[in-house]
């Protein structure tokens, strides 16, 4: 037979992106309101994203705030470049929002979604 294409739910890929955003120190956690662990992108990793947003965009053709939408309303399928450009926009954009509500000041976003889906800033869990 031909090569087996195995399949994924979302939650299997999003955890399988933030691990690679961890090892690849894109992101780290810290420990946000009522004892959840949060991720917060490394500046290094805040621009690797940026440049990564834009190539998905362009090979995908599609736009990554769509995508990010489409996270948010639960119809985003499971393909893992498409989770991959959602969870990035939306993880870039969640950043931003927190950079500047504490103050600081940032030039232009290179994507920004008004509903940011919570689940792309958590860290993942400790299973084996």
């Amino acid at each position: 037979m031909g090569s087996t294409v195995e399949l994924r739910s979302n939650d299997e890929v999003r955890e399988s992106l933030l691990q690679s955003w961890l090892k690849n120190a894109w992101v780290y956690p810290m420990q946000g309101p009522e004892e959840r662990t949060l991720l917060r992108l490394t500046p290094g990793g805040r621009l690797k994203m940026r440049r990564r947003i834009a190539e998905l965009e362009k090979s995908l053709g599609v736009s990554g705030v769509e995508l990010a939408k489409q996270e948010v309303a639960g119809t985003l399928v499971a393909e893992p470049e498409k989770m991959e450009l959602a969870m990035m926009v939306a993880a870039y954009t969640s950043e931003r929002d927190f950079i500047t509500s504490q103050g600081q000041a940032l030039g232009t976003a290179a994507v920004a979604v008004d509903e940011v889906p919570e689940v792309t800033t958590e860290a993942p869990s400790e299973q084996g």
